[in-house]
């Protein structure tokens, strides 16, 4: 990957990118990794990278448990373990445990997560889980970090005798400050520690009465440390208990290490994984701070279609601000490679410039980038920059010998592949001469077939984008009234300098803005005013598409509501038809039951009255039945929709099935009516309907 000049990446702010992938970073390793990112040129790696990164970020989205940001760093209990009996402390001993143990959970995680996150499972798919390890620590090691008692019988039997020891000291020197207090002979703090042995702080002027030996006195004088007579022997003791449990927990930890040092290389698998995790944990932290996606990724041409993207730096800077960033899109293919913007000053151009450069190096550094996830990239073999003031002191270059020499590096080594990013273009020299030499220099990077974007304010560049194929014309769109930039990038058309609308609007005498434009040519004056009324017109084009587009929305989401209340009007009532349907079918069956009751009251024959009810009964149920199997027949809804088909036009006056409320047909679609009931409009199926 060729990145010229070297410091091209500081000059689109991929710094600031780095800085905050390096403060994600848990461990120093990751941190080191962060600094020393670069771009590559590799599809497989950067659609890898990519990837890993992206769900990482869905893991975070999702709340997954993935601990990567509190894993010890081992480095240095590695590099032990290649020495031959080495000792690892119990503090370093704890580290590697709590490493595997991470790792461990790592390892399970992933282990039925295929589907979901199937590149970081990879990850994990050569690495075995680990038990011998943490048991083995485990054995010895309690989670506080100290050797356990039974970790040997020699050191239980060690620290029994010093317990031992301790309580009998405890005692004695209880005893002997309960004596020393009564008769006001102690200070203030009564005992200390001298040399690793225990003492009592006796007054100096009662020094003599005390039986020991004096070990020191405080740096006034007044205080005399004194170690009793009657502990001295057991003080002795602890002593050299203590250095014989210190032995025997070197000699613990030493059989320890022999036994997990033939682990390392399982060990430094581990801790590299840990690593790359921590490094992809950070990518994905900053791709959430940005609300990055990743773009889809173009093999074969050169495309950059950026949608809706944003620079990462200026979008931070302003969510602390809590304002808004206008994001650009653009889209540049074989037959518009190279991209001219022109406008006014403090517009936006050279933002617009380095959000294209540093997105691009961005991408290729497998960082997901602040843009819509339509956004499409290609990789290029070589970006190169030219970029604000580049004057060489050391060389003796001026600005635009520097330029020149940068240009000269362009031409010989673009190529296809190459994506150039040129600010203010020709300047640094005579406008006439440098406008010549630039459009000649970017025609030549034309013909190269490499992708670019320039800025500049040189009339005959925007000419040259408009008649060379290959070049296109983009502006930032500036308020034509207020004078002020509006950050939005506008392709196809060329923009305005606004030189003399400025000059006139912070009072410069309107006669020497005439005397200026007539000692220009009058095709540029006449230029410049088309390209003024251009945007002037744009924007006004601009603000009523909005409003437009508003208005669409407002009425899409009212006629959306309308919709759904029409189709529930027409369900309420074509359910209290079938309700009302229904009461008069049951008033009927009711009467016929009453009639039947009578009979049976009056007749002599009531077997004959009981066979009527049996055949009402059953007829009734029949009837319904078949009569709701019919409705919901294929047949006869597309009977009763053909029926009705034939008859309707618009003007027919209608009702709904089983209703008594008429209706005037207003508009007929396939098969479906907007029916007017009062004044209220309802959208109805045809097979709903019946003609008066």
């Amino acid at each position: 990957m060729n990145i010229y000049p070297k410091n091209l990446a500081e000059q689109v702010d991929f710094n600031h990118i780095l800085q905050r992938v390096h403060d994600y970073c848990y461990c120093s390793k990751a941190k080191q990794l962060a600094i020393e990112l670069s771009p590559s040129a590799s599809f497989a790696i950067i659609r890898l990278q990519l990837t890993e990164t992206n769900e990482f970020l869905l893991a975070i989205h999702k709340g997954d448990p993935l601990h990567v940001s509190n894993f010890p760093d081992i480095e240095k209990e590695l590099q032990l373990l290649t020495i031959e009996n080495s000792v690892l402390s119990t503090q370093q001993m704890t580290n590697i445990r709590k490493a595997v143990t991470i790792t461990n959970e790592l390892i399970r995680f992933f282990k039925d997560k295929e589907i979901v996150y199937p590149y970081l499972k990879k990850r994990t798919d050569f690495l075995t889980e680990d038990t011998f390890i943490v048991d083995a620590i485990n054995d010895i090691i309690d989670k506080e970090g100290i050797v356990k008692d039974d970790a040997s019988a020699l050191l239980a039997s060690i620290r029994n005798e010093l317990q031992v020891n301790r309580k009998t000291c405890d005692r004695i020197y209880r005893a002997h400050i309960q004596r020393l207090k009564k008769l006001g002979h102690l200070a203030d703090f009564e005992e200390s520690f001298v040399n690793g042995r225990r003492v009592l702080g006796v007054l100096a002027e009662y020094k003599r009465e005390t039986k020991g030996i004096i070990l020191s006195q405080s740096s006034t004088g007044k205080i005399t440390f004194i170690e009793p007579q009657n502990v001295i022997e057991l003080n002795n003791d602890r002593l050299e208990l203590e250095e014989e449990e210190k032995k025997e927990i070197y000699r613990i930890l030493k059989e320890l290490t022999a036994l997990i040092q033939p682990y390392h290389g399982l060990l430094s698998d581990y801790f590299k994984t840990l690593i790359d995790f921590d490094f992809i944990h950070a990518k994905a932290q900053l791709a959430k701070e940005l609300n990055a996606t990743m773009p889809q990724l173009v093999k074969n041409g050169h495309c950059i279609h950026l949608v809706n993207a944003f620079h990462p730096v200026l979008y931070l800077q302003n969510k602390e601000k809590k304002q808004d960033t206008q994001p650009i899109t653009c889209k540049f293919s074989e037959t518009e490679r190279i991209m001219v913007i022109s406008g006014p000053n403090a517009g936006g151009k050279s933002i617009t410039l380095k959000t294209i450069g540093l997105l691009q190096i961005m991408m290729q550094c497998g960082l997901l980038i602040p843009a819509s996830a339509k956004t499409e990239m290609s990789i290029k073999q070589s970006i190169f920059g030219d970029i604000g003031d580049n004057q060489s002191i050391e060389d003796g270059l001026s600005t635009y010998s520097s330029r020149l020499m940068k240009m000269k590096y362009f031409l010989e080594k673009t190529d296809a592949d190459t994506l150039f990013l040129i600010d203010e273009f020709g300047t640094g020299s005579d406008p006439d001469m440098g406008g010549a030499l630039a459009e000649v220099i970017l025609d030549k990077l034309n013909d190269a077939r490499a992708q670019g974007v320039v800025t500049t304010h040189f009339t005959n560049l925007k000419i040259l984008a408009t008649n060379k194929e290959g070049i296109f014309n983009a502006c930032m769109l500036f308020n034509s009234k207020t004078l002020k930039p509006l950050y939005l990038l506008q392709i196809g058309e060329p923009g305005s300098s606004f030189t003399f609308e400025v000059a006139e609007k912070i009072g410069l005498s309107p006669a020497y803005i005439e005397e200026a434009k007539e000692k220009l040519s009058t095709e540029k004056v006449y230029m410049d005013k088309l390209l003024n009324r251009l945007q002037a017109e744009k924007n006004v084009i601009a603000r009523l598409r909005k409003d437009l587009q508003k208005q669409m929305s407002k009425t899409t989401a009212e006629k959306r509501e309308f919709q759904e209340l029409s189709e529930k009007a027409t369900e309420s009532l074509f359910r209290e038809n079938k309700d009302r349907a229904e009461k008069q079918r049951l008033m009927d069956y009711g009467k016929k039951l009453e009639q039947l009751t009578l009979e049976w009251q009056e007749s002599k024959n009531r077997k004959e009255v009981i066979s009527k009810f049996v055949k009402l009964a059953g007829f009734e149920t029949h009837k319904k039945k078949a009569k709701e199997e019919f409705e919901k027949s294929e047949q006869f809804k597309a009977g009763k929709l053909a029926k009705i088909k034939a008859k309707i036009i618009i003007g027919s006056k209608v009702r709904l099935l089983n209703s008594r409320e008429l209706g005037v047909i207003k508009e007929i679609k396939t098969n479906r009516a907007m029916v007017a009931f009062g004044n209220v409009m309802m959208d109805v199926g045809l097979e709903k309907l019946e003609l008066e």
